[in-house]
């Protein structure tokens, strides 16, 4: 992984120019009942072979599971599995465009899905599982699609922090009380990013440069991704920590003393700040109807219920239930945001985030 100040948005931005286009505002799936049992079985296809070749930058922990349930239905395809940052996959998939390596791109930044989209790195994609999702998770000639979907939150430890005291805004982590005590990713993570895009688009940069500011006066424990950061609070080496939803679900699954803020949800607050994981298959890849494979079952319901039941994310096929005791979207009060607006305000966030001090 790149350690140099700033690494992922340098390379997405030196790599990746186009502006996107038009993008409604997202509307968040409503909560569904579960699909019937008998829908949770991936349907049986015509049998499959071959290896396929899948870069990806989320943590293999949280993908393996998939894997193993896609093989399962299909055990003659062998998964083979490329990680890296999300910037990283993006250079190599734009260094290897005239010869392509990968048959499949899965990562945990919207923006540079749609970015990639933008400039052909995907091939478009008709399968109706794909249609099936909502038309704000996907490029519209389905090259690429949302996976799952994630809200920023706080998760603290118990045995250090009582409800009460826990921060109910992301402003709050800025109050001197948490110095030392705070754990988040630094500028390599796609997901802080975005958080900090939708901050200045919805509070303005004063507040967004103060949010960095305050977390860099705190002498918050910057790390590269959140796995570190949960572990650090479930341990008890940190109190607090500014996650994704499911790495607290994680963390608690596992019996660590942890709970956690859906945070921001008061009247005049900017509501819960969402993100995705999402799939593409590389244009000119070399076993594309196993990738298109892959894409159908991650998006069938057998799919969908291992992200919800094992990585606690949210589902983007509707009718798919969340695992218990995960909250459906449709309790909280959502960030305003649009896709269109995240894109063309990157460049600007991410120059006031690195002036501000963001690791």
């Amino acid at each position: 992984m790149e350690n140099n100040r700033f690494a992922y948005i340098a390379a997405l931005m030196a790599l990746l120019a186009m502006l996107l286009t038009a993008c409604t505002q997202p509307a968040m799936p409503a909560a569904a009942p579960a699909a019937p049992e008998s829908e949770t079985t991936a349907p049986a296809g015509a049998t499959a072979a071959g290896e396929l070749i899948v870069y990806t930058s989320r943590a293999e922990s949280l993908f393996k599971p998939v894997v193993e349930a896609f093989n399962q239905t299909y055990p003659d395809v062998k998964v083979t599995l490329l990680t890296g940052s999300n910037g990283e996959l993006a250079a190599k998939l734009l260094e290897e465009r005239a010869n392509p390596q990968a048959d499949l791109l899965v990562n945990s930044d919207t923006l540079t899905m749609e970015s990639l989209g933008e400039q052909g790195l995907f091939a478009p994609n008709d399968s109706p599982e794909v249609a099936a999702v909502p038309e704000t998770y996907r490029a519209a000639d389905g090259s690429w699609v949302a996976l799952t979907l994630r809200p920023r939150v706080i998760m603290y430890n118990t045995d250090l922090v009582t409800p009460e005291e826990a921060p109910k805004t992301m402003m709050d982590l800025t109050d001197p009380k948490w110095q030392g005590q705070i754990g988040a990713a630094d500028s390599r993570n796609g997901a802080m990013v975005a958080q900090l895009v939708a901050m200045r688009h919805l509070l303005g940069e004063e507040a967004m440069t103060a949010f960095v500011q305050g977390l860099t006066a705190n002498d918050t424990q910057w790390f590269g991704g959140h796995t570190d950061v949960r572990k650090a609070v479930g341990a008890g080496e940190l109190a607090i920590g500014l996650v994704n939803h499911y790495y607290y679900h994680l963390s608690n699954a596992e019996g660590a003393p942890v709970g956690v803020v859906y945070p921001d949800q008061s009247e005049g607050e900017m509501g819960l700040i969402v993100n995705s994981t999402n799939a593409g298959i590389i244009d000119g890849a070399r076993h594309p109807e196993l990738a298109r494979l892959f894409v159908d079952f991650m998006l069938s319901p057998a799919g969908q219920k291992v992200y919800a039941d094992q990585n606690f994310e949210y589902p983007v096929t509707p009718g798919v239930a969340t695992a218990e005791g995960v909250p459906p979207l449709s309790d909280f009060k959502l960030a305003d945001v649009t896709l269109k607006t995240m894109w063309d305000e990157l460049e600007p966030a991410q120059q006031a985030a690195q002036a501000a001090g963001l690791p």
